[in-house]
């Protein structure tokens, strides 16, 4: 143990003896590292300095140290400080201090050298005395190509005083006013008797509509429990519409279903129907199946109805229902499916007219099932909507042999690709269908869009006439405004006896309802619905679509009729006062802009 001891302690006697100054050396002098220190230490720096450079850093900021032009530590909150200094004037006998110091000695350098360069071209570039004037042509010819460049909102004096925060309630205050309309006749009285139907016996010999108006104000205030469900079925009565049967037991809708079938029910649409909707209430329907005029049926959440219960009332009710619609029922399966390709083939009794199925966990086995016949012949409405298995050879199959679709709505099949574009417009012969609902498919590519809407291809049918377009959530790099400009001339151009598109605007064409939700279309795309979609276009879905301006959205809502509704702005920032302050029919309570202010009222959303 002596030998590291005495080690140690002339390791510390040698760094003490080296920090101590000779009585020779002037205490006022400062010490000066040997010139191959200082060069190895700069060569260090000068490698690291690359590493650590950082080309996006401001160009502006003051630093409160002793070197304010190579020090590398900001002592302000937000790390600059108001005044701007020149780094040109730099002391070159300065002491270097570190990596970060040269790194920011590089990058000011090389900012520099590139600002001088430009200078250097502007000075040396030949300047034109007609300069200006090509200028002004060109701003003119771009004017002329996109007149909403010249639209300007109209914001009053008072709109325009103080800060954002208080520009927004100034707007909700205005929407809260126009809410606040005298209510019609009809409002009133559907508002007594929901808020004394605890006291109603029945609803008597009402329309429908009123019925089902009822029944959604008593699902709002959450009063649609057991004894309402009892008054609100009626005998005589043609639909059964209940939006949330939460509340309702299944004793209870057998016990309906007894007294409504036999008296001519044709409509029965229930949403929400976990409990209510078993073997029991399927065993009643079987049962009435000789006296039923059921033609239309909506099952939404019905988690306790078997693939077999479902196939036997397909068998029940096939004469006679031409609707079906299933959304959320996780038991169907093997069963349902071949019994709607067996009871609506050429050889079954029924005649399928609409078909929906959403969110079912269906094999693609079970899907290939029903294409076996040809019970999809008639169809004029097919909707799979979140079927994971459905792919491109579904699609193709199912729309075999069918020329007579309307509505085509293949939202969240997320195995659909480009294929199934070219089974759509080859099943388009006779030009019927449209809607087309391809939400969140990220598979579809430009150009198998451009395709599919792009006329005079040979050997296709033309492009769809739609009046409905949603493309929400696709890939963003794929909705572009040369796409929209197609989809707008073929909903809108007329056709000659061969269905070809021609060059001119029909008059009773366009697009009635657009959804481009997170799509790169600009202001072009506002323009072309103007263009083509001025009398039709009652909704519009932008939502998230970062190109589209004040300018733009102001012009369409300037030039499109009054029959537009609807505008749906969530997620766009950059949608400003001069839009929602400024646009022409900001006094009229007919016209939402939905998601300015990222909140929902109870009757229309806020602008």
């Amino acid at each position: 143990h002596i030998i590291p001891i005495k080690v140690h302690i002339s390791a510390m006697v040698r760094r003490s003896s080296r920090n101590i100054k000779t009585s020779n050396e002037d205490p006022g002098e400062e010490r000066v590292l040997p010139e191959d220190v200082r060069r190895r230490n700069r060569a260090v720096a000068e490698r690291e300095a690359s590493r650590l450079a950082r080309p996006e850093r401001r160009k502006i900021g003051g630093l409160e140290h002793a070197s304010k032009q190579k020090s590398a530590v900001l002592s302000t909150p937000f790390g600059y400080h108001s005044t701007i200094h020149k780094s040109k004037e730099v002391d070159e006998n300065e002491e270097w201090c570190g990596p970060f110091s040269v790194a920011r000695q590089m990058i000011a350098k090389r900012e520099e050298a590139r600002r001088e360069r430009e200078e250097k071209e502007e000075e040396n570039k030949e300047s034109h005395p007609l300069d200006d004037i090509m200028k002004e042509v060109d701003n003119e010819h771009k004017r002329k190509a996109h007149p909403s460049l010249l639209w300007k909102g109209k914001i009053s004096a008072e709109q325009s005083e103080g800060n954002i925060y208080s520009k927004r309630q100034k707007r909700v205050q205005a929407q809260k006013s126009n809410m606040g309309r005298i209510s019609t006749l009809f409002g009133l009285c559907v508002d007594f008797v929901v808020t004394n139907f605890e006291h109603v016996e029945a609803l008597g010999n009402v329309d429908s509509s009123i019925r089902r108006t009822v029944c959604n104000e008593l699902v709002a205030i959450n009063k649609l429990d057991g004894a309402a469900f009892d008054v609100l079925t009626e005998a005589g009565m043609e639909s059964l519409e209940i939006i949330d049967c939460a509340e309702v037991t299944q004793e209870q809708l057998t016990k309906s279903l007894d007294l409504l079938l036999p008296a001519g029910l044709r409509y029965l649409l229930l949403h929400h129907s976990g409990r209510c909707f078993g073997s029991n209430v399927v065993n009643t329907i079987c049962k009435m199946s000789s006296k039923s005029k059921v033609f239309a049926i909506s099952i939404a959440g019905a988690y306790l109805l078997q693939d077999i219960d479902a196939a036997l009332m397909l068998d029940s009710l096939a004469k006679n229902l031409s609707s079906i619609e299933f959304k959320a029922c996780p038991n169907l399966g093997p069963s349902f499916c071949k019994g709607l390709s067996n009871n609506y083939s050429s050889c079954g009794s029924g005649h399928l007219l609409e078909l929906s199925l959403e969110d079912l966990q269906l094999s693609k086995e079970n899907l290939l099932s029903l294409a076996e016949t040809d019970a999809m012949r008639n169809l004029k409405s097919l909707a799979l909507r979140n079927i994971e298995k459905a792919d491109d050879e579904i699609v193709t199959k199912l729309l075999e042999g069918n020329e007579s679709l309307e509505s085509i709505d293949l939202s969240n099949c997320f195995q659909i690709t480009d294929d199934s574009l070219s089974a759509i417009r080859l099943a388009n012969k006779n030009g019927a269908l449209r809607s087309l609902q391809l939400s969140g498919l990220k598979n579809l590519t430009e150009v198998g869009l451009e395709t599919f809407f792009t006329p005079a291809i040979q050997g296709l049918p033309s492009p769809p006439m739609l009046r409905k377009i949603d493309l929400s959530s696709c890939d963003h790099k794929i909705v572009t405004d040369n796409l929209l400009d197609l989809v707008c001339k073929a909903s809108s151009m007329k056709r000659d006896q061969c269905g070809e598109i021609s060059q001119q605007l029909s008059t009773i064409g366009g697009l009635v309802n657009v959804k481009i939700d997170g799509s790169s279309c600009s202001d072009t795309t506002m323009e072309c619905l103007v263009s083509t979609s001025t009398s039709s276009l009652k909704e519009l879905s932008i939502s998230f679509a970062p190109n589209i301006t004040d300018k733009g959205l102001g012009y369409l809502v300037s030039n499109v009729g009054s029959q537009l509704r609807k505008i749906h702005i969530w997620g766009c920032a950059q949608i400003g006062e001069e839009f929602l302050d400024g646009h022409e029919r900001i006094a009229d309570p007919d016209l939402q802009i939905i998601g300015a202010w990222i909140k929902k009222g109870n009757a229309v959303s806020l602008k």
